[in-house]
């Protein structure tokens, strides 16, 4: 009985597992006191209509994951110009869709002119390195092709991502997590957990239902758990009932509109059981210290005159 009484008062005595909290506010004026001196991880999902652009920025280190379609380029652009930003170490994209790529080729693309318009004087953003699901001479798709000839052109290093690679930046830690099964570019997206302390962040490229069975059978489960999930391809598709079990998420963005008409009524009464916010009706920024969540919409975007 002693043993018995000892085991369960150190069981009592263990710490609990933490999990993050999330808070909805209205603007960046809300944050609480102190909250910007701390370490931070921040995931901006850009209002880029109904395609896939989110800049991660953490410990002064910033990565592109997606760049939506190009005619949304002029919102990243305003973005990055907003926030100083002109170094990236990385720019990855989950897979070779325009709706997910064009924006990225546009920023290794970008280049600063001299006045008279002609002289190129560098590169407007300093890229580290352009990280892809697929191998570089995958020929499928003319806008990764046109990704490849930004990289040769400018000297970028390319970087084929895999199941069970690791990327940091700054305090975070970005697990990749695939699906080698040929069912297409689509399923075979590089879908990214970011951990940053206690918080979790999962980005699910355009995994249908197939990938989502294949995570659920073949991925350790913990590479699944997330406080914030993406909707998947623009939620178009929705989430198996078991993977969200699995992945437990409090808080789900999806790129588009709320009333998009390629978003089925079944996936919308889905989302309805969660915190959503659609992308596509005002950027959505979340921001972390590792234990809480702070989450705000900004107004839907409008061209600057």
């Amino acid at each position: 009985m002693k043993k018995l009484i000892t085991l369960l008062l150190m069981l009592v005595m263990l710490p609990a597992a933490a999990f993050a909290e999330i808070f909805f506010i209205e603007d960046e004026s809300q944050l609480p006191e102190g909250w910007t001196e701390k370490p931070l991880l921040r995931i901006t999902a850009i209002d880029t209509d109904r395609s896939d652009a989110m800049l991660i920025q953490c410990g002064g280190e910033n990565m592109m994951i997606d760049g939506g379609s190009v005619q949304f380029y002029p919102r990243l652009e305003e973005l990055f110009d907003a926030e100083g930003i002109t170094e990236f170490k990385y720019l990855l994209n989950t897979h070779p869709d325009n709706d997910h790529l064009q924006g990225l080729t546009k920023m290794m693309n970008h280049r600063i002119l001299a006045e008279d318009g002609k002289t190129d004087l560098g590169p407007k953003y300093q890229i580290g390195g352009f990280c892809s699901a697929v191998k570089k001479d995958y020929k499928n798709t003319s806008y990764h092709k046109a990704a490849v000839r930004a990289v040769d052109k400018y000297g970028i290093p390319y970087v084929q991502v895999y199941h069970g690679d690791v990327l940091t930046l700054g305090g975070a830690t970005i697990n990749i997590i695939r699906c080698d099964e040929s069912w297409g570019t689509n399923a075979r997206s590089a879908c990214t957990q970011i951990v940053f302390g206690d918080s979790k962040v999962l980005l699910m490229g355009d995994c249908d239902s197939r990938p989502q069975k294949y995570f659920l059978k073949n991925v350790d489960h913990s590479l699944l758990e997330c406080d914030i999930l993406k909707a998947v391809h623009h939620g178009i598709n929705g989430f198996e009932e078991m993977f969200l079990e699995v992945a437990q998420p409090e808080f789900i963005f999806i790129p588009n509109f709320k009333a998009h008409k390629s978003i089925k009524n079944g996936t919308k009464r889905k989302f309805a059981e969660y915190n959503a916010l659609y992308s596509g009706d005002g950027t959505v920024v979340m921001e972390t210290d590792g234990t809480d969540w702070y989450i705000w919409q900004l107004p839907n975007w409008t061209k600057k005159k």
